[in-house]
């Protein structure tokens, strides 16, 4: 896992998690989990969550990518901070186009700590993919 650390008064940042032996993940149950190391972006800490997850209303037992972007801030304080953010798998070969869904914002706040993908891409799509994103993720 890559942590980048920034200095807490930055109003921008980027930060990374890697998922070692993606296939193994994959073969995890439902709602299992990882989650990045905290970076601090404007006075808040941050994670990247990635989990396995049924597509709601589904019926047959396909997994899911799930990516979140978690604010880690008190849930009985009044705050609020708007955050843009650009969720993507990154390709572990050059030449090779990254995963990615586009630019979006939203405000965080202590009733709304998280954000993200609840079907961000399906495991059998991920793994079937010529773009060597199976041995090692890199969640940017």
């Amino acid at each position: 896992m890559e942590k980048l650390i920034l200095d807490q008064s930055k109003s921008k940042g980027t930060f990374f998690t890697e998922i070692e032996k993606v296939s193994e993940f994959a073969r995890e149950i439902v709602l299992s989990e990882r989650k990045s190391e905290s970076v601090h972006i404007k006075g808040f800490s941050w994670k990247i969550l990635a989990q396995i997850k049924g597509k709601k209303g589904s019926t047959d037992n396909e997994k899911w990518l799930c990516f979140a972007l978690l604010c880690d801030a008190p849930k009985e304080e009044n705050w609020s901070c708007e955050c843009s953010s650009i969720y993507r798998i990154v390709s572990q070969k050059s030449g090779f186009a990254d995963y990615k869904r586009g630019e979006f914002t939203n405000t965080f706040n202590n009733k709304s700590n998280n954000w993200g993908f609840p079907n961000f891409i399906s495991f059998a799509e991920l793994m079937d993919r010529p773009k060597a994103f199976t041995t090692k993720m890199r969640t940017k």
